[in-house]
């Protein structure tokens, strides 16, 4: 071609010379014409030689940038600097396929790969953040390069862990990690975009309420409005993912800390209604899918809000019904711990179901706890109450009404299982016969110490001891119960039977027959009056008025009919017994009492007796004062 281009420029010229040598002779005209076809011979060599020049550079770049791998037979790779004028161009994936040729090949010692594939990741990095800090429609293109180097680099690394070859290559080839690398540069860049919120109080909701209000109307419109960039880029999945995982973030940030139960289900209410209200971005569900959708989005977006929510249902629950056992406080009634157990799980009922079972699970579990510890608490609790033993007691029994009367309405709301039902009961009976037991030990000994001189002595220990179990009972509001009546029945058996058997082993010398049947007739009235206001009853039967009646007999025959009556209602009683009762009333010489005794005692054996047991437990030791050693043996 070189030398066809000199042939006629030297062509060219020769007619040139000639025609200067006749130019004279010719016309005006056929100047004029020659002239015209030199100008036009020129030009036609000015474009020849421009196109041999542009060959022959076009030859010489691809000689030079072009290296051949010996062992492909001549296949030609791009340097690492027209990989990188790819990159600059954004055309990631065309720049991906060309490193990963030369990383294949026997050229990838002499450039370093690494450095190659870390220039993409940075390049795509940036079109992504121009993206999402407020790009255009211009970088649609970059970001479907974005997408489809990502999608690459999956199917390349599946590749070589299909031909399981140079395993360890695969672990530390950076393109596997651009995805995760995307998701995380894609939370920050949404992060920065979401205020932070500071409450000054941990009851105020107006500001909690304006700060998710800026959300759903400012910042979550901002980021629905690049769904659909990203969704012609290949990228929603990923777009959708890290918006959902950055807002359960920093739900979980709002309910950092020390949050009521009103403020943690507000944020959960809110986040699930954006839910409801398609404000979020969600995948794109089959029908089936969406039958599952509430317990999907639950777990994946309000995973963290649900598990605060649920904790601090199970706070607030514990210390409501902690404040039931409070000592000095009064009692709380079962529809206060209905409310307790319940009104939380009617709280989120609207929101859906499956956050309603859940709470319920708690508010069940957790007065399962409470009732278990609060069974192994009773002890202690009566250990550090150093005077009212007995009211302590009384507020135990009254705890275990209370729980047992909600129990029995709760299982009419919830549905608890058969396990759970069977082991509330046996944490209420177990506590309340604990209770009944520390009980019955604390006036026992109560009654003893203030009976111990009471018939030597002109005292009122026992009409004080009377007074202050007036004062425990009348606080006691569940008197129309079960334990209420056993409780009844036990108070008062302790006292008649402590009472007589302080009458019937007192020691000393006798005062006047009147005046200790005054002083049985005066305790006897005290005790009435003490079941008749407190317990609601003086029907129940005792051996107090009975011998009292005795003492207070003067005919022979009516004494005997008295004894009889005492033997019959009280079955226990033995025949010392019997002999202290005489020794009291005293107005008998020994011949006829023994004798009225052993025929009226001798009589009543066979006699079918009532079940009223008072005087087992009652020994009479001989004293230095008589027989007997009672208070009336000279």
């Amino acid at each position: 071609m070189k030398h066809a281009c000199c042939q006629l420029i030297g062509r060219r010229k020769l007619q040139g010379a000639s025609s200067g040598e006749n130019t004279p002779m010719l016309p005006k005209e056929a100047q004029k014409e020659r002239k015209k076809q030199k100008s036009e011979g020129i030009k036609i060599v000015k474009k020849i030689a421009s196109k041999l020049l542009k060959n022959l550079s076009s030859v010489k770049e691809e000689t030079e940038e072009k290296p051949v791998d010996k062992e492909s037979g001549g296949r030609q790779y791009l340097s690492d600097q027209a990989i990188c004028e790819l990159i600059d161009q954004a055309k990631f994936l065309e720049a991906c396929n060309h490193i990963y040729d030369l990383e294949q090949s026997e050229h990838k010692s002499e450039i370093n790969i690494d450095s190659l594939y870390k220039k993409v990741a940075e390049r795509m990095w940036s079109v992504v953040q121009e993206e999402i800090s407020g790009g255009d429609r211009m970088l649609l293109e970059p970001l479907k390069s974005v997408g489809a180097s990502l999608k690459w680099g999956k199917e390349k690394e599946k590749e070589w862990f299909d031909s399981v070859k140079d395993m360890e290559s695969v672990s530390t080839w950076s393109p596997k990690y651009w995805n995760k690398d995307l998701e995380k540069l894609l939370m920050e860049c949404m992060a920065t975009q979401i205020p932070s919120f500071v409450s000054a109080s941990n009851t105020d909701e107006s500001a909690l309420k304006d700060h998710l209000n800026q959300l759903e109307t400012t910042i979550f419109p901002n980021l629905r409005c690049k769904r659909d960039v990203f969704k012609e880029a290949g990228l929603l999945t990923t777009y959708t993912k890290c918006c959902n995982a950055c807002l359960s973030s920093h739900l979980s940030t709002l309910t950092d800390g020390d949050m009521s139960f009103s403020k943690c289900l507000l944020i959960y209410e809110w986040g699930f209604n954006m839910y409801r209200s398609e404000k979020l971005l969600m995948p794109h569900w089959t029908p089936q899918q969406r039958l599952l959708a509430d317990a999907y989005v639950l777990k994946w977006i309000f995973s963290n809000v649900e598990e605060k929510l649920l904790t601090v249902t199970q706070k607030e629950v514990r210390e409501a019904l902690r404040q039931v056992i409070t000592a000095g406080e009064k009692p709380y009634t079962d529809t206060t711990i209905i409310q307790v157990l319940t009104g939380r799980a009617q709280a989120v009922q609207h929101i859906s179901d499956t956050i309603k079972d859940k709470v319920e699970a708690v508010c069940l579990e957790e007065i399962l706890h409470f009732l278990h510890s609060y069974k192994h608490e009773v002890r202690s609790l009566l250990q550090l109450d150093t005077f009212s033993e007995t009211y302590s007691n009384l507020q135990i029994l009254e705890n275990c009404c209370i729980f047992r009367a909600a129990w029995h309405k709760l299982t009419y709301i919830y549905s608890a299982s058969a396990d759970t039902d069977a082991k509330v009961k046996e944490f209420i009976d177990s506590t309340e016969e604990q209770s009944r037991e520390l009980l019955r030990q604390a006036i026992t000994s109560k009654v003893k110490v203030a009976l111990k001189d009471h018939f030597r002595k002109d005292n009122r220990d026992f009409h004080k001891f009377l007074d202050c179990l007036r004062s425990s009972f009348s606080r006691f509001e569940m008197k129309n119960t079960e334990t209420y009546e056993t409780l009844i029945q036990t108070v008062h058996h302790i006292i008649v039977t402590e009472y007589v058997q302080a009458l019937l082993t007192a020691s000393g010398k006798s005062s006047k027959r009147r005046k200790i049947a005054n002083k049985i007739e005066a305790d006897h009235r005290a005790i009435q009056t003490l079941f008749e206001e407190c317990f609601g009853t003086a029907s129940l039967d005792d051996p107090i008025k009975g011998i009292l009646d005795f003492i207070l007999l003067t005919d022979i025959e009516a004494m005997k009919i008295q004894l009889v009556f005492l033997l019959v209602k009280f079955p226990d009683i033995r025949k010392e017994h019997l002999n202290i009762i005489l020794d009291i009333k005293g107005s008998l010489n020994g011949t006829d009492r023994n004798a009225m005794l052993e025929v009226v005692y001798d009589n009543c054996v066979r006699v079918e007796r009532g079940h009223k047991s008072f005087f087992e437990a009652i020994e009479i030791k001989t004293g230095k004062y008589g027989v007997c050693g009672c208070c009336c043996c000279y």
